[in-house]
C-alpha cells in the first residue's frame, strides 16, 4: 500500500497508519500514556492527518490502491474467523465467563471501585457498557467530539484516565484479572491443543507471506 500511494504523491508512514494497540480489556492502565493522550491511543489521529483530509484525493488515492492491491493484501490479511473467532475465540468468551463468577474477580473489581470513588469518580453505573470505566468517562465520551474535542474536554479526559490508570496499578486490576482468566484458559487450551495447533500453522502462513513482501536492506 505504502509503495502505490507514492504513486499518488502520498508518502505514508506504515508505523504510523493506525493506532498502536494497547490491551485495555479492563480498562486503562498505562498510566504515562494516559497522561499523554487521555484515552485516546498513540497514533489515534493518523487516519484523520489533516494533510489528508485537505488534499481531497487522498480518499480516492487509497481506494484505488486497496482495489490495485487487493490480491497481496489478501495474501497477508487472516479471515475474520482465524483472527478473532473459532476455537480461540470461544476459549476467551468461556474462561471469561467463568472467571467473573469468581470471588476473587469480584473483590479485584471492588477494590478498583473504591479506589476510584475515593479519588471523586463513580464507577460506571451500565455495567455491559462501562464496566471498567468511571461513569464520569463515560458520559464525557459520548459527548466529545472524539475526533476534534476541545481543549477542556482533551484536559478533563486526562485527567479521568489518569485517576482510572493510577488505581488500576494501585490494586493490580488488569494483571489481578489477567491471572484469574488465564487460570481458566489453561484447561481449555490443552482440551483443544490439536485444532489450536492447526490454527497455529495457518496463521504462520500470513506470517511468511508477509515477511515476503518486506523490502530487504
Amino acid at each position: 500500500m505504502t509503495t502505490c500511494m507514492k504513486k499518488f504523491g502520498f508518502i505514508d508512514d506504515p508505523n504510523a497508519a493506525y493506532p498502536k494497540a494497547e490491551n485495555r480489556n479492563y480498562g486503562v492502565w498505562n498510566v504515562d500514556r494516559v497522561r499523554q493522550n487521555g484515552f485516546r491511543l498513540i497514533g489515534e489521529d493518523a487516519q484523520s492527518n489533516p494533510e489528508h483530509d485537505k488534499a481531497g484525493s487522498w480518499g480516492d488515492a487509497r481506494y484505488e490502491c486497496l482495489a490495485s492491491e487487493k490480491s497481496k493484501i489478501d495474501e497477508v490479511t487472516p479471515s475474520d474467523d482465524l483472527m478473532n473467532g473459532g476455537v480461540a475465540g470461544e476459549i476467551a468468551l468461556k474462561s471469561l465467563a467463568m472467571a467473573s463468577e469468581t470471588d476473587a474477580w469480584k473483590n479485584a473489581k471492588d477494590d478498583w471501585d473504591k479506589c476510584i470513588s475515593a479519588a471523586g469518580l463513580t464507577p460506571g453505573r451500565d455495567t455491559t457498557k462501562a464496566k471498567w470505566s468511571s461513569q464520569q468517562s463515560f458520559d464525557l465520551q459520548l459527548r466529545t467530539d472524539q475526533r476534534n474535542p476541545s481543549k477542556s474536554d482533551a484536559a478533563e479526559g486526562i485527567r479521568i484516565a489518569t485517576i482510572e490508570a493510577e488505581c488500576n496499578q494501585e490494586v493490580r486490576l488488569t494483571q489481578t484479572l489477567g491471572d484469574i482468566q488465564a487460570s481458566y484458559q489453561l484447561p481449555l487450551i490443552r482440551q483443544n491443543e490439536e485444532v489450536l495447533a492447526e490454527l497455529k500453522k495457518e496463521s504462520q502462513k500470513y506470517v511468511d507471506a508477509t515477511e515476503k513482501l518486506r523490502p530487504r536492506h
